[in-house]
């Protein structure tokens, strides 16, 4: 019996691998994280209240945003970027569960004092949906929802193909985003005085997430924070560089 036991747990860790929550790697039973993400790149309070990274590792120039605030648990590098790929790309959508825990975790130490109505997310378009089968900043949004006890809407649609973002420039991009998304049928008198959590997974420029707030509050939301799993910051040694 203990031989069949033996065997049957073998063939269980075969079929069934312990994986790192955050980057999905296959680990030892008895850890929850691989030893990379052990030393994954975490964002450090005091926070600049403009860009979401830590005020030590700031360059930004404090420009005004369409949504109050950001935050986030993560810089956007390292193997953090891996993690947030293989979520999106590699069919493991179960890392959404340690990258909400943590951005939940964000949210309640950053924004103790605002009591939210209504969470929502940055959408993608159909065909981009269809073809990967589910939207992360939806799932994440799904999550945080179930921890907060706050409802989730699908308050924002996408308008109009903005193309493949990577590449491009932050002025690029802010023209790409412009008038790319627009608030659902269904909800444009349901926003009048309320406080909004946007959800996405990652902030390079913050264009998108700026146009989605500015549609949240032209239909009379009240107020945008947002909340991603991570944040891509320049180097300050390179910036200064000739």
């Amino acid at each position: 019996m203990n031989d069949f036991l033996s065997a049957l747990n073998t063939f269980s860790k075969a079929l069934f691998p312990n994986r790192c929550e955050l980057c999905g790697e296959v680990i030892e039973l008895d850890k929850k994280l691989c030893d990379n993400c052990l030393d994954a790149p975490v964002i450090s309070a005091p926070l600049c209240k403009f860009c979401g990274c830590s005020e030590a590792d700031c360059t930004c120039k404090k420009h005004k945003n369409e949504y109050k605030r950001i935050v986030a648990p993560y810089y956007y590098r390292d193997v953090i970027v891996s993690a947030i790929h293989r979520f999106k790309d590699d069919e493991m959508p179960f890392l959404s569960n340690k990258l909400a825990k943590d951005m939940y975790d964000c949210v309640l130490l950053e924004y103790s004092d605002i009591e939210f109505d209504l969470i929502t997310y940055v959408p993608l378009r159909k065909l981009k949906q269809q073809k990967r089968g589910f939207n992360q900043s939806a799932l994440l949004a799904e999550r945080i929802s179930k921890l907060m006890n706050v409802p989730v809407s699908p308050l924002l649609v996408k308008t109009r193909y903005t193309g493949i973002q990577h590449h491009k420039s932050a002025a690029e991009r802010k023209a790409a985003a412009f008038g790319s998304y627009d608030v659902a049928k269904k909800y444009k008198n349901e926003l009048d005085g309320k406080n909004i959590l946007l959800i996405d997974d990652v902030k390079t420029t913050g264009s998108t997430l700026n146009e989605c707030a500015k549609m949240l509050k032209i239909y009379s939301a009240k107020s945008v924070y947002c909340a991603v799993a991570a944040i891509t910051c320049q180097d300050k040694n390179k910036q200064r560089q000739p």
